[in-house]
């Protein structure tokens, strides 16, 4: 209870279902997003990164394959 009034922002997975499952949750929206981006590139997977305390609100969402093809690009 105390962690949902502090507000922690969490990190939810993109299942073929087009579900939206959560995974885990950290304290900083920086914690959170660096860690969504790191598994959306090792996974090929979209995630996005919520914030509990304002009904779910998204705050950041990141598609592996597109961060991939970005970086293909740019060498």
């Amino acid at each position: 209870m105390l962690n949902e009034l502090l507000g922690m922002y969490c990190i939810e997975r993109q299942d073929d279902d087009a579900q939206w499952r959560k995974e885990i949750c950290f304290k900083t929206e920086f914690k959170a997003f660096v860690n969504a981006r790191a598994k959306s590139m090792a996974t090929l997977g979209t995630y996005r990164v919520v914030n509990s305390a304002w009904a779910n609100q998204v705050i950041a969402e990141v598609n592996g394959l597109e961060l991939v093809k970005k970086n293909r690009d740019r060498v």
